[in-house]
């Protein structure tokens, strides 16, 4: 019950209880209904949890970018994976290709500077911009990571 717990648009606070805040309250459930709107805290704050048996708990949210297939572009690119923080700034990982495709990297980081999924994957299209037959298909996978 002492938990925090995120979720996509909003976080739960803490349970209330039977407290002074739910005296007024026209519902019968006296447990924690108080909501506010999550924001998108970036990379600079850290998501907080309190945990009773550690004064503070640090969480970021990161990445992984794992190329599932290609078009137009050497196979080689398959599977491998790249690490990005939530600003879609490059962590770990390096694609090895045959020539520059210094797009791919661009349009990934434009992508996730507007991602707002907190976790789960989905598989997503990135094209050259330069050349529309160029595509990269990728599996996003946001998670968080406990520090």
């Amino acid at each position: 019950m002492g938990k925090r717990v995120i979720e996509k648009d909003y976080h739960r606070l803490d349970p209330v209880g039977q407290s002074d805040v739910c005296a007024g309250c026209s519902t019968a459930c006296k447990t924690s209904c108080s909501r506010k709107l999550a924001h998108n805290m970036g990379n600079d704050v850290s998501f907080i949890f309190d945990d009773p048996k550690e004064k503070k708990v640090v969480v970021d949210r990161f990445y992984d970018i794992i190329v599932r297939d290609v078009d137009s572009i050497p196979c080689s690119l398959k599977e491998q994976k790249l690490k990005y923080d939530v600003d879609g700034k490059l962590i770990e990982g390096e694609l090895t290709v045959p020539w520059p495709m210094d797009w791919i990297y661009e349009v990934i980081s434009d992508y996730l500077e507007k991602d707002s999924h907190l976790s789960g994957s989905k598989l997503v299209n990135f094209y050259n911009p330069e050349e529309e037959d160029q595509l990269v298909v990728c599996e996003v996978v946001s998670y968080i990571e406990r520090q």
